[in-house]
């Protein structure tokens, strides 16, 4: 008992050996993680660590996490910044290199002093990360109150690499100065100005990722802007809910992400190389013919993704041809007639589709390409459906590689006896087509005799998902 009694104590002295024993460098890592609030309240669980926190390179706050009055908020914020800066002249080498502030509740335009206090300090520090999210005051007359961002950040900030800016204001007033300036996301921003994102590409110069989610104009509604003067950007993301680009000119551009934005009325002639494009717009009636013309003039395009909306702004017939694309990614989740033409594209070998069953494709392409269909879910298994699911099917007798087909259920497969009797199997010549659905025990009989009919030879492997997987041959 003795023995067994001193290898536990043993064992656990073994435990707190290797923390006690953890360098400082490791445990001021692992306190990066924490917010700031828990990063404090570690630390005064041990002597050896009660002064690392002023070590802790990365900041973050948030209002939700303290659940306190807002005063005491700034208080507890102003208090901890102001220990920092006392810390510098004992602890030299406490830098600063990330700053996150996320304020959902207690924002107000008389408290902006403090927001401009505490970012003058971390710009002052050679900070490298800053993600700011102050949401938004409505006054008791309606008017919303954005926190503007002070000039201190935006033309002193030489470190910085990384900058989030959420629920903001930004205007023309400063010229923007971010030489080191790598990512810029600018989520629910209003914009004074409609040339607030020309002045900031301007003002860096060594800028590869942008992000615009869902910003605004503050002034006339009318305005939209234009993207333009950076030879370094190489990442555009633009989510929308209300349609306010007009140009986009960025010729070393290599991913473009649109969301919201009407086709019909955007320039992006200048992009040329163009490799990964995704396109969820407001298509006009004639939007067919410029899509298929802009895709086609991209010369180093290799993955396009589009996504289909509902009717009137819809696509009901695509042609695709570029010689460089390689994936192709078809979104049409509304139940309405789709079809895609794909010819002249010699290097496509991927192509995927998720949507209803009533959408055909057509491929000039050689036994290498491989496709994946997923049908989403139908509850109503009318005549209507397997006529549909009839044409889909005939439609796939392209020259694939492999096929491969999600649905739902296995009700979605099981054609009627009457289909059998008058039409012949769809996929009769496929070489090898496998389907993907749940299947209830009781109804794997009936699924195998309607495969059987859909391809006259195939064989049956179970997953170990508890899906049934066809595999045709």
């Amino acid at each position: 008992m003795a023995k067994k009694r001193a290898k536990t104590t043993l064992m656990f002295g073994e435990k707190k050996d290797r923390i006690s024993k953890l360098p400082d460098t490791l445990i001021i890592r692992i306190l990066s993680f924490l917010s700031t609030k828990d990063a404090i309240s570690t630390c005064l669980v041990s002597k050896r660590w009660k002064l690392m926190w002023y070590c802790v390179p990365k900041l973050s706050f948030s209002d939700s996490n303290l659940k306190v009055h807002p005063k005491m908020f700034y208080s507890y914020v102003d208090n901890y910044l102001e220990h920092r800066k006392e810390a510098m002249y004992f602890i030299p080498h406490s830098p600063i290199t990330s700053f996150k502030l996320q304020m959902n509740y207690s924002y107000k335009s008389i408290y902006a002093g403090h927001l401009d206090k505490w970012l003058a300090f971390i710009v002052e520090k050679k900070v490298k990360e800053i993600d700011l999210c102050v949401n938004s005051t409505i006054t008791i007359n309606g008017d919303i109150h954005y926190y503007p961002l002070p000039k201190t950040l935006a033309v002193n900030s030489r470190y910085l690499t990384i900058l989030n800016l959420d629920s903001v204001e930004l205007d023309s007033r400063y010229l923007f100065s971010f030489p080191s300036l790598k990512t810029l996301s600018l989520a629910y921003v209003r914009l004074g100005d409609n040339g607030v994102v020309d002045n900031l590409l301007m003002g860096s110069p060594s800028l590869e990722r942008l992000q615009l989610h869902f910003f605004c104009l503050s002034s006339d509604p009318q305005l939209s802007i234009n993207i333009q003067h950076s030879l370094s950007l190489k990442f555009l993301e633009i989510i929308l809910s209300k349609d306010l680009v007009e140009r986009i000119e960025l010729i070393n551009l290599e991913s473009l992400i649109l969301v919201g934005v009407s086709f019909h009325k955007i320039k992006l002639y200048a992009c040329k190389a163009i490799r990964f494009l995704s396109l969820t717009c407001c298509w006009g009636m004639e939007e067919s013919s410029s899509f298929e013309y802009f895709i086609s003039s991209l010369p180093l395009l290799e993955n396009l993704a589009f996504y289909n909306g509902p009717k009137p702004m819809k696509l009901k017939q695509v042609e695709i041809s570029n010689q460089h694309l390689k994936q192709l990614y078809v979104d049409n989740p509304f139940d309405d007639e789709m079809s895609v033409v794909i010819k002249s594209t010699p290097n496509l070998t991927k192509f995927a589709y998720v949507g209803g069953i009533k959408f055909s494709v057509s491929i000039e392409s050689s036994n290498l390409l491989s496709g994946v269909f997923v049908i989403k879910k139908q509850h109503n298994y009318d005549t209507n459906w397997f006529i549909n699911l009839m044409k889909f099917l005939m439609s796939l007798k392209c020259s694939w590689k492999c096929i491969d087909i999600h649905v739902e259920s296995e009700e979605d497969l099981i054609f009627p006896a009457m289909f059998k009797r008058l039409f012949r199997s769809p996929l009769v010549n496929s070489k090898l087509v496998r389907f993907f659905t749940e299947c209830k025990p009781e109804r794997e009989s009936d699924l195998k005799d309607a495969l059987q009919w859909i391809s006259p030879t195939f064989s049956v492997m179970k997953s170990h998902v508890s899906k049934s997987v066809f595999k045709f041959f």
